[in-house]
């Protein structure tokens, strides 16, 4: 049989006469982006629903900021990066406004004209900057500029959720440029028990989005406590501190030996790219690699406080943190939250710049087994820390803020892939279209369905122009719809609807081969009249 013409012939002369070298349309998603399905979706809102209840009962009240900031509001604290355009989507602003001096007045010339630019904005890279510009403008509204530097700080905490957009140049399998992230912060509080709260939180929250304890732990360190040992090592000049910090932050990425390497003469990475090195002295590498090593994190708090104590008890800087941890421990302690579920790391460091005091990285103790039927573990899945300079970039001033950040597509993945994730929810009820003289009595049905509360689909698809039955019973299974009502010609002439429960076929269809006794289990004839009630209740009932 004779393959048909798809293509007339006018329209073939046109296609010949398209170029392999012309420019054309063709659908595709901008790399490091994805779409998200529906399943993914579900998953996704179901870890933010939970999250959010957990973090509204500590008092967190949900904002929102834009996905648009300008850019020098967002300050220049990209992981390895010192400068805002580096790791971020910035463009030009297409409309011209004044530029404002550090008061919010325009800068005008020598005429009295306001000097007009196109500012550089910028996607969000995270939620904790765009918070820093709230809590400052907030302040603006409250308090003269000048007496910022007397005020003592107003108490803000607040949960977010919400895209964030990060532009790296590598990207390996799992990660994307555009990912969500589920914040909660306190803003103004340099009290320590907001710090021993944020591990509260986070196990709060894991285990509501449906981790069990022991699956999960939470590191914890104090960033002072690096600091300090850094200073008794001869190390003072904060931009080689935050460049042997960063290196140290690669070490449950690339191993003791390659951290080694890149703090002297540098490494070849996995891909054969040389890294640089920081060309540290073998003296000092040697004293970092021993004191880093010394810790065993699967030991008690008290007894890594009490060797940290021995370590650095004459310095003020590590001495200042570790008081800090000693009150967290004492609260943890009180509270219940043992070393199952917190403990503290003294080589934990986390990648962001603005980091000052404790800093926490919760870390998932699962395995999966990946395609190629490796073994492989999950890792880091959420954290955060005190970040008390964060502000001061903004206004001048250091205002006390401690937070934490879930990776909701992190923490998705991890669900799917450790089989954690909930079971897919079911999908509308699904009245199939068999007569197109029926279609206002389907949608009658339909709205009475809905004002009970039910989720309900009137089928309008087509296949090769006819709507065939098993088409549609194939995209009801497709959606998990729960039930299939089916009213054609003769059903209507009688007043009743053939409802299928599919969601007791799926259950019987690995014991029940003969399709009657099957069709027999899982259908039944309802009056139209009664047709709502039907429903209602079978969904409140296995079976029919």
């Amino acid at each position: 049989m004779p393959k048909p013409n798809r293509h007339p012939p006018q329209q073939k002369e046109k296609m010949k006469k398209k170029s392999k070298n012309e420019r054309g349309i063709f659908p595709r998603k901008v790399k490091g982006f994805r779409d998200i399905d529906a399943s993914l979706n579900e998953l996704r809102w179901k870890i933010i629903n939970a999250a959010s209840k957990v973090y509204k009962s500590y008092g967190f009240e949900h904002w929102d900021t834009p996905v648009l900031e300008y850019a020098d509001n967002l300050g220049k604290y990209m992981p390895d990066e010192d400068t805002v355009d580096k790791g971020v989507y910035s463009f030009k602003n297409p409309e011209e406004e004044p530029v404002l001096n550090s008061f919010g007045e325009a800068i005008r010339d020598k005429d009295g004209q306001a000097i007009m630019e196109n500012a550089f904005l910028s996607l969000r890279y995270d939620l904790t900057a765009p918070l820093a510009r709230i809590y400052a403008e907030m302040l603006l509204n409250k308090y003269q500029r000048h007496q910022l530097n007397q005020i003592k700080p107003d108490l803000f905490r607040r949960y977010q959720f919400g895209p964030v957009f990060r532009y790296e140049i590598k990207l390996t399998p799992g990660r994307f440029r555009e990912f969500w992230q589920l914040d909660f912060d306190s803003v103004g509080t340099e009290d320590v028990g907001a710090d021993a709260e944020i591990c509260m939180v986070l196990s709060d929250a894991l285990e509501a989005i449906g981790l069990q304890r022991g699956s999960y732990v939470i590191n914890m360190n104090n960033r002072k406590v690096l600091k300090g040992f850094l200073q008794s090592c001869g190390v003072l000049d904060e931009n080689l501190e935050q460049d042997i910090l960063r290196v140290f932050d690669k070490l449950d990425k690339i191993g003791w030996e390659a951290m080694e390497l890149e703090l002297g003469q540098g490494r070849t990475d996995t891909s054969g790219a040389e890294v640089k090195g920081l060309q540290l002295e073998p003296r000092l590498i040697a004293q970092i690699m021993e004191f880093l090593r010394s810790f065993d994190k699967t030991g008690s708090r008290k007894s890594v406080l009490e060797q940290l104590t021995r370590s650095l008890a004459d310095n003020p800087v590590a001495g200042e943190g570790l008081e800090e941890l000693k009150k967290i421990d004492a609260i943890l302690d009180a509270l219940g939250f043992d070393e199952t579920r917190v403990r503290f790391d003294p080589t934990l460091i986390r990648g962001m710049a603005y980091y000052t005091g404790p800093v926490f990285e919760v870390e998932s103790l699962q395995s999966y087994t990946d395609e190629k039927g490796i073994e492989r573990k999950v890792g880091s899945i959420c954290g955060g820390g005190r970040y008390d300079g964060l502000i001061q970039n903004l206004l001048g001033i250091k205002v006390p803020a401690t937070g934490a950040s879930i990776g909701v597509d992190r923490l998705a993945e991890l669900l799917r892939l450790t089989n954690q994730a909930p079971a897919k929810a079911d999908g509308p009820v699904l009245i199939g279209h068999l007569d197109d003289d029926l279609t206002l009595e389907y949608q009658r049905i339909a709205r009475e369905l809905r004002a009970r509360g039910i989720e309900t689909e009137v089928y309008y698809g087509y296949y090769k122009g006819f709507r065939k039955m098993n088409k549609q019973l194939k995209y009801a299974d497709e959606k998990n719809c729960p039930f299939v009502i089916l009213i054609g010609g003769n059903e209507a002439a009688k007043g009743v609807a053939t409802v299928k429960d599919l969601k007791l076929g799926r259950q019987l269809a690995d014991t029940i081969s003969d399709k009657k006794e099957w069709n027999a289990r899982v259908q039944k004839e309802v009056p139209i009249a009664g047709l709502a009630d039907f429903i209602v209740s079978a969904l409140n009932k296995p079976g029919i």
